[in-house]
């Protein structure tokens, strides 16, 4: 495969706009990256320097990635396929090198996994095994894994998946990870090896028994009950959100407090939960102000999900927790005791009183006979 110049078509334009704006600083090769709708971007220093100090300026390098169809550039924002097991589908990524000095990247395909605050990681090279890592090929020239691009060039790679058939029904995710390393000399002389890398993510979905499924677990909320009882306390209430079914989830979370007269409260934030790959699970916080001590109180979290751009899914409803907690007015519950004991008490003192006057009556003496001898 031959490289050609890199035409100034509009998605080209939007791949250089998108890689100037989804720039990802890697260090020792290691790739995070969310869930953001085509990371095709190029790959530069400025991180890197807050890591390394190096003795001279290492290369700057614009390159990056994308979906294509018939040799050219298409505009998707990231591979999304649908498949069944035992089905196979065939596909196209570009690579295109915005820059003016030649670079030679290694391409390969990975999967995701869960980070422990919801988002998203890409395992490096030969870490990955099974699912997508196992499942496509892409026909690299030459058949290396590693490919030099001229300067302002782009090459076209065809991909081809198959699928097992025991593949599993919901999404699979992974990506297609464009990497450059290079040698750099620290301060103190010592070699550093710099990984920039570029990566375009892949959403698969096997069909079979669909499960799209958030769930809220360990809700818990803290009230500090104020004395005054005409006055308000915030609810903190702390949670997480799993994605417990096969599909990869967002959301966006409304939280309330209601009391037992009915008075409720909502929180005016709305969170947005990062869509989630299957397993996945974050830990979210917040505080709802202006709620009233009314003894018996109920705080309810309720997720409304959203799919990634370009997925469908009919059916989804929105998905809640609630927990029950005390909010008790002291000053008030004491006023309340003292208005009912109060009367309680002076019937009972009266009730004793009563009794203790029933006991000593007044009355007449009694009759004294006295006997004498005659």
């Amino acid at each position: 495969m031959k490289h050609t110049t890199v035409a100034a078509s509009a998605n080209a334009r939007r791949l250089l706009a998108r890689a100037r704006t989804a720039a990802t600083w890697i260090v020792a090769g290691s790739l995070v990256a969310g869930l953001i709708g085509g990371l095709v971007g190029f790959a530069s220093i400025t991180a890197a320097n807050a890591a390394v100090a190096s003795s001279k300026p290492p290369p700057r390098a614009f390159f990056g990635l994308g979906p294509a169809t018939k040799r050219k550039i298409d505009g998707r924002p990231y591979f999304n396929w649908g498949g069944s097991p035992g089905s196979h589908l065939s596909d196209e990524v570009a690579l295109v090198n915005f820059g003016v000095t030649p670079v030679t990247v290694t391409v390969f395909v990975t999967n995701a996994v869960s980070t422990p605050h919801g988002g998203t990681a890409f395992l490096s090279r030969g870490k990955a095994h099974g699912s997508l890592a196992a499942w496509v090929k892409l026909h690299m020239p030459h058949g290396s894994p590693t490919i030099k691009l001229a300067p302002r060039s782009k090459v076209f790679v065809p991909v081809t998946a198959i699928f097992p058939k025991n593949a599993q029904p919901g999404d699979h995710v992974g990506a297609i990870v464009a990497s450059l390393t290079s040698l750099i000399q620290s301060k103190n002389h010592a070699k550093v090896h710099l990984v920039q890398q570029v990566a375009d993510r892949i959403i698969l979905r096997i069909s079979g028994r669909l499960e799209p499924r958030l769930s809220i677990s360990g809700l818990h909320v803290a009230y500090d009950d104020p004395l005054n009882p005409g006055a308000t306390a915030p609810a903190k209430l702390s949670f997480n959100i799993v994605n417990s079914g096969n599909e990869v989830l967002g959301g966006k979370i409304a939280v309330s407090v209601s009391g037992l007269v009915g008075a409720t409260k909502t929180s005016p934030a709305v969170i947005s939960v990062p869509a989630m790959l299957p397993g996945g699970s974050d830990a979210a916080h917040v505080t709802v102000d202006g709620v009233y001590p009314e003894f018996l109180e109920t705080g309810k979290v309720t997720i409304r999900p959203l799919v990634p751009t370009g997925q469908f899914d009919q059916g989804l409803t929105p998905y809640s927790g609630q927990v029950s907690f005390w909010a008790v007015p002291w000053i008030l519950l004491a006023i309340v005791i003292l208005l009912v004991l109060l009367p309680f008490g002076l019937w009972y003192r009266r009730r004793r009183r009563r009794r203790a006057g029933s006991r000593v009556r007044p009355g007449h003496a009694s009759p004294v006979i006295s006997g004498g001898t005659t």
